[in-house]
């Protein structure tokens, strides 16, 4: 097994996106770069050097019709909550070049292809304007999410190949976690994201996965209106006012780099990424 360099892996990253920006202009879904892939574009024009993963926003309506409407190929696969997926967003999975072996489970055994690198879909919903309201909910999800993860790594079996250490932690976990349900969990979380519709909303936020209690309080007006943008030598989409979610996000100085010491690849810690053979 031949695992990815860095390089590698944002060359096939860079093939799904190009996939995935094509279906959405083919089928009038909006959709923006996010986070990480957005502040390279604007950054780096392309991605950020030492990153290793891309992430997608996409208005609510917009997430739902993209989740009912895409079609698994030869190279790409959907996976998405309430089926294959033990979490709360969807993730559209590289199946053809490359496999991946991650520490937290994330998609059901039930899921017969190989799973390779992943690009985040993550939905945009809406939110109350009253600041503390959105507070108060991102705390009920973050309690969640704990939750959910909790589940997950209770997940992986006991085996005779682990140390015995590793098998005792991985038993309690079982028993301590034993009466959670994942499903039941992502549907609350799911809940929590659609009780605000979006259409009626004047701001909104990324609810399912964040960390942040604060600085994703965005203005409905961002996900009106998009641009393209250079990336890697391609065109894909962004939100017109990119400036005001990048300093809501990373602060005004997002255009500065971190110190080399922050310059950290992603997925090294829980995942690894391997070439399928030929």
């Amino acid at each position: 097994m031949k695992e990815l360099s860095l390089k590698e892996m944002q060359q096939v990253l860079l093939e799904m996106l190009a996939s995935i920006h094509d279906f959405c202009v083919s089928n009038d879904l909006r959709y923006s770069l996010a986070y990480g892939t957005m502040l390279g574009a604007v950054r780096h024009k392309g991605f950020i050097p030492w990153d290793d993963d891309v992430d997608i926003f996409m208005p609510r309506p917009d997430y739902d019709r993209f989740v009912e409407t895409f079609k698994d190929t030869d190279d790409l696969m959907l996976i998405a909550p309430g089926k294959d997926s033990y979490m709360a967003i969807a993730r559209i999975c590289d199946t053809k070049q490359t496999f991946g072996t991650t520490v937290l489970p994330w998609f059901r055994q039930t899921v017969k292809k190989q799973i390779g690198l992943w690009i985040d879909i993550f939905p945009i919903d809406g939110i109350d304007d009253d600041r503390n309201v959105f507070r108060n909910k991102m705390l009920r999800i973050a309690e969640l999410r704990k939750k959910q993860l909790s589940a997950r790594r209770a997940l992986p079996p006991i085996s005779l190949h682990n140390p015995l250490k590793q098998n005792i932690k991985q038993l309690l976990r079982k028993i301590r976690y034993f009466n959670l349900d994942i499903d039941k969990i992502n549907q609350q979380i799911i809940n929590e994201c659609l009780e605000v519709p979006y259409e009626k909303c004047n701001h909104c936020s990324q609810l399912p996965c964040t960390e942040s209690l604060d600085r994703q309080y965005y203005e409905k007006r961002y996900f009106e209106e998009y641009i393209d943008v250079d990336f890697e030598n391609h065109k894909f989409k962004v939100v017109k006012d990119w400036d005001a979610m990048l300093s809501i996000v990373y602060g005004k100085n997002y255009m500065t780099p971190p110190p080399p010491k922050d310059r950290e690849q992603h997925s090294l810690d829980c995942n690894k990424f391997f070439w399928k053979e030929a």
